[in-house]
Protein backbone atom coordinates (compact mmCIF):
# COMPACT_ATOMS: atom_id res chain seq x y z
CA UNK A 1 0.00 0.00 0.00
CA UNK A 2 1.54 3.47 -0.65
CA UNK A 3 0.53 7.16 -1.46
CA UNK A 4 -3.18 7.48 -1.77
CA UNK A 5 -4.07 3.73 -0.90
CA UNK A 6 -2.98 4.40 2.14
CA UNK A 7 -5.28 7.34 2.71
CA UNK A 8 -9.18 5.47 3.86
CA UNK A 9 -6.62 3.26 6.80
CA UNK A 10 -5.57 6.51 7.92
CA UNK A 11 -9.04 8.19 7.74
CA UNK A 12 -11.02 5.63 9.80
CA UNK A 13 -7.52 5.45 12.06
CA UNK A 14 -8.42 9.26 12.71
CA UNK A 15 -11.63 9.24 13.36
CA UNK A 16 -10.97 6.74 16.28
CA UNK A 17 -8.35 9.00 17.75
CA UNK A 18 -10.52 11.95 17.20
CA UNK A 19 -13.33 10.42 19.34
CA UNK A 20 -11.01 9.71 22.13
CA UNK A 21 -9.50 12.88 22.13
CA UNK A 22 -12.98 15.15 21.58
CA UNK A 23 -14.06 13.51 24.61
CA UNK A 24 -11.42 13.65 26.90
CA UNK A 25 -11.26 17.57 25.64
CA UNK A 26 -14.50 18.29 26.14
CA UNK A 27 -13.90 16.72 30.20
CA UNK A 28 -11.57 18.53 30.61
CA UNK A 29 -12.96 22.18 29.18
CA UNK A 30 -16.14 21.61 31.33
CA UNK A 31 -14.19 20.73 34.77
CA UNK A 32 -12.00 23.87 34.61
CA UNK A 33 -15.02 26.19 33.56
CA UNK A 34 -16.81 24.37 36.18
CA UNK A 35 -13.74 25.75 38.39
CA UNK A 36 -13.56 28.93 37.45
CA UNK A 37 -17.30 30.24 36.87
CA UNK A 38 -17.89 31.72 40.13
CA UNK A 39 -14.44 33.46 40.37
CA UNK A 40 -13.75 37.01 40.06
CA UNK A 41 -12.13 37.84 36.35
CA UNK A 42 -8.29 37.81 38.46
CA UNK A 43 -9.17 34.56 40.29
CA UNK A 44 -10.24 32.91 37.08
CA UNK A 45 -6.92 34.42 35.22
CA UNK A 46 -4.60 32.84 38.26
CA UNK A 47 -6.47 29.39 38.29
CA UNK A 48 -6.26 28.80 34.27
CA UNK A 49 -2.44 29.98 34.50
CA UNK A 50 -2.03 27.16 36.67
CA UNK A 51 -3.43 24.92 35.18
CA UNK A 52 -1.88 25.71 32.09
CA UNK A 53 1.29 25.22 33.77
CA UNK A 54 0.20 21.79 34.70
CA UNK A 55 -0.53 21.06 31.24
CA UNK A 56 2.52 22.43 30.13
CA UNK A 57 4.72 19.99 32.70
CA UNK A 58 2.62 16.96 31.28
CA UNK A 59 3.02 18.02 27.97
CA UNK A 60 6.96 18.13 28.22
CA UNK A 61 7.05 14.47 30.25
CA UNK A 62 5.52 13.01 27.20
CA UNK A 63 7.74 14.46 25.04
CA UNK A 64 10.92 13.39 26.80
CA UNK A 65 9.35 10.28 27.00
CA UNK A 66 8.10 9.71 23.51
CA UNK A 67 10.40 11.74 20.88
CA UNK A 68 8.90 9.81 17.91
CA UNK A 69 6.05 11.86 18.89
CA UNK A 70 7.42 15.25 18.59
CA UNK A 71 5.86 16.38 15.24
CA UNK A 72 2.43 16.12 16.99
CA UNK A 73 3.35 19.38 18.82
CA UNK A 74 3.41 21.63 15.43
CA UNK A 75 0.13 19.70 13.69
CA UNK A 76 -1.91 18.46 16.63
CA UNK A 77 -4.78 21.13 15.36
CA UNK A 78 -4.98 19.65 12.09
CA UNK A 79 -8.35 17.80 11.38
CA UNK A 80 -5.96 15.17 9.58
CA UNK A 81 -3.29 15.11 11.90
CA UNK A 82 -2.38 11.43 11.75
CA UNK A 83 -2.09 11.82 8.00
CA UNK A 84 -0.68 15.24 7.76
CA UNK A 85 1.59 15.38 10.33
CA UNK A 86 4.95 13.22 10.24
CA UNK A 87 3.94 10.89 13.08
CA UNK A 88 3.94 7.82 10.97
CA UNK A 89 6.94 8.09 9.14
CA UNK A 90 8.97 8.08 12.76
CA UNK A 91 8.04 4.70 13.51
CA UNK A 92 9.66 1.55 12.91
CA UNK A 93 8.45 -0.56 9.82
CA UNK A 94 7.24 -3.11 12.25
CA UNK A 95 4.91 -0.48 13.92
CA UNK A 96 3.69 0.99 11.11
CA UNK A 97 2.84 -2.80 9.57
CA UNK A 98 0.70 -2.91 12.65
CA UNK A 99 -1.29 0.37 12.25
CA UNK A 100 -1.75 -0.57 8.32
CA UNK A 101 -3.14 -4.09 8.92
CA UNK A 102 -5.16 -3.26 11.95
CA UNK A 103 -8.97 -3.66 11.73
CA UNK A 104 -10.74 -0.35 12.64
CA UNK A 105 -13.88 -2.63 12.78
CA UNK A 106 -12.37 -4.27 16.16
CA UNK A 107 -11.69 -1.42 17.88
CA UNK A 108 -13.74 -1.32 21.00
CA UNK A 109 -14.60 1.98 22.85
CA UNK A 110 -15.61 0.71 26.18
CA UNK A 111 -12.23 -1.48 26.52
CA UNK A 112 -10.04 1.45 25.69
CA UNK A 113 -12.51 3.85 28.18
CA UNK A 114 -11.63 0.85 31.19
CA UNK A 115 -8.02 0.53 30.01
CA UNK A 116 -6.18 3.77 27.60
CA UNK A 117 -3.31 1.53 27.28
CA UNK A 118 -5.97 -1.25 25.91
CA UNK A 119 -4.22 -0.69 22.00
CA UNK A 120 -1.26 0.20 22.77
CA UNK A 121 0.57 -2.99 21.21
CA UNK A 122 -1.54 -3.30 18.49
CA UNK A 123 -1.77 0.77 17.88
CA UNK A 124 2.02 1.58 18.81
CA UNK A 125 1.94 4.76 20.86
CA UNK A 126 -1.67 5.19 20.66
CA UNK A 127 -2.57 6.24 24.41
CA UNK A 128 0.44 8.46 24.01
CA UNK A 129 -0.47 10.19 21.29
CA UNK A 130 -4.43 10.75 21.92
CA UNK A 131 -2.61 12.07 25.39
CA UNK A 132 -0.87 14.85 23.80
CA UNK A 133 -3.06 16.04 21.35
CA UNK A 134 -5.34 16.55 24.24
CA UNK A 135 -2.82 18.43 26.29
CA UNK A 136 -2.10 20.47 23.27
CA UNK A 137 -5.62 21.24 22.06
CA UNK A 138 -6.57 22.20 26.02
CA UNK A 139 -3.62 24.15 26.42
CA UNK A 140 -4.63 26.13 23.30
CA UNK A 141 -8.40 26.37 25.02
CA UNK A 142 -7.12 28.20 27.84
CA UNK A 143 -4.84 30.37 26.26
CA UNK A 144 -8.19 31.26 24.26
CA UNK A 145 -9.73 32.08 27.42
CA UNK A 146 -7.44 34.49 28.62
CA UNK A 147 -7.42 35.95 25.60
CA UNK A 148 -11.50 36.06 25.95
CA UNK A 149 -11.44 37.36 29.24
CA UNK A 150 -8.46 40.27 27.95
CA UNK A 151 -10.86 40.95 25.65
CA UNK A 152 -13.66 42.26 27.76
CA UNK A 153 -11.66 44.48 29.33
CA UNK A 154 -11.59 48.34 27.87
CA UNK A 155 -9.03 48.88 25.32
CA UNK A 156 -8.01 51.22 22.48
CA UNK A 157 -8.43 49.85 18.50
CA UNK A 158 -5.58 48.07 17.54
CA UNK A 159 -3.29 50.32 15.70
CA UNK A 160 -2.09 50.02 12.08
CA UNK A 161 0.63 48.50 11.00
CA UNK A 162 3.66 50.94 10.73
CA UNK A 163 5.05 51.65 7.21
CA UNK A 164 8.61 50.50 6.22
CA UNK A 165 10.84 53.45 6.54
CA UNK A 166 13.42 52.10 4.35
CA UNK A 167 13.11 50.32 0.97
CA UNK A 168 14.13 47.14 2.42
CA UNK A 169 13.75 45.81 6.35
CA UNK A 170 14.55 42.46 5.95
CA UNK A 171 18.00 43.35 4.10
CA UNK A 172 16.35 40.53 1.50
CA UNK A 173 18.91 39.94 -1.84
CA UNK A 174 16.13 37.96 -2.73
CA UNK A 175 15.03 37.79 -6.64
CA UNK A 176 11.86 38.05 -8.34
CA UNK A 177 12.34 34.61 -9.43
CA UNK A 178 13.20 33.92 -5.66
CA UNK A 179 10.12 34.94 -4.05
CA UNK A 180 7.98 33.86 -6.62
CA UNK A 181 9.28 30.22 -5.53
CA UNK A 182 9.02 31.06 -2.25
CA UNK A 183 5.21 31.65 -2.14
CA UNK A 184 5.09 28.38 -4.43
CA UNK A 185 6.74 27.00 -0.92
CA UNK A 186 4.30 28.38 1.64
CA UNK A 187 1.16 28.37 -0.01
CA UNK A 188 2.48 24.40 -0.60
CA UNK A 189 2.28 24.22 3.41
CA UNK A 190 -1.22 26.40 4.19
CA UNK A 191 1.32 28.66 6.10
CA UNK A 192 -1.25 31.25 5.73
CA UNK A 193 -4.90 31.61 5.77
CA UNK A 194 -4.55 32.59 2.56
CA UNK A 195 -2.78 31.70 -0.71
CA UNK A 196 -0.03 34.72 -1.11
CA UNK A 197 1.24 35.77 -4.71
CA UNK A 198 4.56 36.32 -6.20
CA UNK A 199 3.66 39.99 -5.85
CA UNK A 200 1.77 39.84 -2.18
CA UNK A 201 4.96 37.85 -0.68
CA UNK A 202 7.24 40.63 -2.13
CA UNK A 203 5.71 43.44 -0.21
CA UNK A 204 5.52 41.60 2.72
CA UNK A 205 9.43 41.39 2.51
CA UNK A 206 8.89 45.21 1.95
CA UNK A 207 7.41 45.28 5.24
CA UNK A 208 4.23 46.87 2.91
CA UNK A 209 1.78 44.15 3.09
CA UNK A 210 -1.20 44.13 0.34
CA UNK A 211 -3.28 42.81 3.40
CA UNK A 212 -2.56 41.55 6.83
CA UNK A 213 -2.82 37.57 6.77
CA UNK A 214 -3.10 35.66 9.60
CA UNK A 215 -0.49 32.36 10.17
CA UNK A 216 -2.03 28.92 10.58
CA UNK A 217 1.20 27.79 12.38
CA UNK A 218 3.49 30.05 14.33
CA UNK A 219 6.42 27.47 14.11
CA UNK A 220 6.07 27.15 10.18
CA UNK A 221 6.59 31.09 10.08
CA UNK A 222 9.82 30.71 12.45
CA UNK A 223 11.19 27.72 10.11
CA UNK A 224 10.79 29.43 6.95
CA UNK A 225 12.44 32.51 8.25
CA UNK A 226 15.16 31.45 10.43
CA UNK A 227 15.75 29.32 7.32
CA UNK A 228 15.97 32.51 4.90
CA UNK A 229 18.27 33.94 7.66
CA UNK A 230 20.40 30.88 8.21
CA UNK A 231 20.96 30.97 4.26
CA UNK A 232 21.94 34.75 4.09
CA UNK A 233 19.60 35.72 2.18
CA UNK A 234 17.76 37.94 5.11
CA UNK A 235 18.83 39.32 7.94
CA UNK A 236 19.65 37.81 11.50
CA UNK A 237 17.30 40.08 12.74
CA UNK A 238 13.94 38.67 11.35
CA UNK A 239 11.90 38.58 13.97
CA UNK A 240 12.42 41.90 14.99
CA UNK A 241 11.45 43.06 11.77
CA UNK A 242 8.37 41.11 11.58
CA UNK A 243 6.79 42.46 14.94
CA UNK A 244 7.75 46.01 14.75
CA UNK A 245 6.31 45.81 11.12
CA UNK A 246 2.84 43.97 12.78
CA UNK A 247 3.34 41.63 8.97
CA UNK A 248 1.17 38.62 10.47
CA UNK A 249 -1.36 38.14 13.02
CA UNK A 250 -1.23 35.06 15.07
CA UNK A 251 -3.30 31.65 14.93
CA UNK A 252 -3.40 30.64 18.72
CA UNK A 253 -4.66 34.64 19.65
CA UNK A 254 -7.17 37.04 19.09
CA UNK A 255 -8.50 38.34 15.56
CA UNK A 256 -6.05 41.41 16.11
CA UNK A 257 -3.20 40.04 18.04
CA UNK A 258 -0.35 40.73 15.49
CA UNK A 259 2.82 38.02 15.79
CA UNK A 260 4.96 39.37 18.06
CA UNK A 261 9.02 39.24 18.81
CA UNK A 262 8.31 36.89 22.21
CA UNK A 263 5.74 34.93 20.14
CA UNK A 264 8.52 33.87 17.45
CA UNK A 265 11.17 33.59 19.98
CA UNK A 266 9.02 30.66 21.71
CA UNK A 267 8.38 29.53 18.24
CA UNK A 268 11.75 29.01 16.95
CA UNK A 269 12.80 27.38 20.50
CA UNK A 270 10.66 24.99 19.25
CA UNK A 271 11.68 24.03 16.38
CA UNK A 272 15.38 23.70 17.15
CA UNK A 273 15.06 20.65 18.50
CA UNK A 274 12.58 18.71 16.89
CA UNK A 275 13.31 16.73 13.05
CA UNK A 276 12.94 18.00 9.70
CA UNK A 277 9.59 16.29 9.08
CA UNK A 278 5.85 16.48 7.53
CA UNK A 279 5.27 20.02 6.28
CA UNK A 280 9.15 21.25 8.01
CA UNK A 281 10.63 18.95 5.31
CA UNK A 282 8.64 20.56 2.75
CA UNK A 283 9.77 23.77 3.78
CA UNK A 284 13.05 22.59 3.85
CA UNK A 285 13.24 21.32 0.27
CA UNK A 286 11.85 24.44 -0.73
CA UNK A 287 14.80 26.81 1.01
CA UNK A 288 17.66 24.22 -0.09
CA UNK A 289 16.80 24.62 -3.53
CA UNK A 290 16.05 28.70 -3.46
CA UNK A 291 20.00 29.68 -3.36
CA UNK A 292 20.28 27.49 -6.47
CA UNK A 293 17.72 29.88 -8.56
Amino acid sequence: MEGMELKPQFDELQKIFDRCIKHACRVLEECIATKTARLDPDQRQEQERLEYNRIADELAELYLHHSVLSDLRFCYSEPAFLWEGGFFEALHADEKKKYLAFSVSSFDYSQYERDNTAYDAELPYFSAVVNIVVRERYAAYLRQREISLSESAPKSAIAVPPIAETENPFDSILTDEQIAYLAAAVNDVKMFNVSLSADELKAIFACKPQAIVRSNNNRLVAFFFSGLSSRGLITPNWQSVIANHKLFLSKDTSRDKYINQSDLSTATNYIRDVGVEGKYATLEKYLMQVKRL
